[in-house]
């Protein structure tokens, strides 16, 4: 049966060849053409409809051994203008801006994941609150003393005031590295938290009466 012919004297067969060959651009064979479409037309069907487009001076064709190989025309080839080749260009760039911060945004979270992974022994997490603990509820004595009138230098109440808030970080830091351990640990022990503190001894802000609400001052 001879191939049907869509309206404008093309038949659906040579329509579709055609298009797909300008719009790959690259050299076919019948049986390639026929697998690029996924049936739509048979190998037969391809090889009868490029060798007609090649008569017509509608494609290119060049024999390859016992191959025949088909292509588009170059000539007829959309070939972008300059603008459409900037915006191209332009988009080319914003991709890659994209996948340079998201590039950096990984390493950040390997970092971050890093630093979990290789966090203090649950031993030397307690005694760093601890100690933490005390230096910041000793500073917060001394700066409570100094901000009732005592008389100090410029230099020295921001001296202590910048060590005062480093401790407050630090404090900060510990509590939220603390945390995730904890939240991991709870997932899977039956008991209360609280109990299990109590028998490993840790020591947390409520039982060492600091104040965590100061973090966010």
């Amino acid at each position: 049966m001879p191939p049907k012919k869509a309206k404008g004297g093309d038949s659906s067969e040579e329509q579709a060849v055609l298009a797909y060959l300008q719009k790959t651009n690259r050299p076919y064979s019948a049986n390639d053409i026929s697998s690029q479409l996924h049936g739509q037309v048979s190998p037969a069907q391809a090889k009868k409809v490029l060798n007609s487009l090649a008569d017509e001076d509608r494609i290119r064709r060049k024999d390859n051994g016992k191959q025949q190989i088909f292509f588009a025309i170059q000539t007829i080839i959309d070939v972008p203008n300059v603008e459409e080749a900037e915006e191209e260009e332009d988009l080319i760039k914003e991709r890659g801006e994209q996948a340079d911060k998201l590039k950096e945004e990984t390493r950040a979270l390997a970092s971050q994941l890093q630093e979990l992974t290789s966090a203090l022994t649950d031993d030397q997490i307690r005694e760093r609150i601890a100690k933490l603990s005390h230096e910041i509820k000793t500073n917060e004595e001394r700066l409570t003393q100094l901000r009732s009138g005592e008389v100090i230098s410029p230099e020295e109440r921001k001296e202590i005031e910048t060590e005062h808030a480093a401790m407050l970080k630090l404090w900060s830091s510990r509590k939220r590295i603390f945390k995730n351990i904890s939240d991991a640990v709870s997932e899977g022990y039956p008991g209360k938290m609280k109990d299990l503190f109590e028998e490993l001894g840790v020591e947390t802000d409520e039982s060492s009466g600091a104040d965590p609400t100061i973090l966010g001052k």
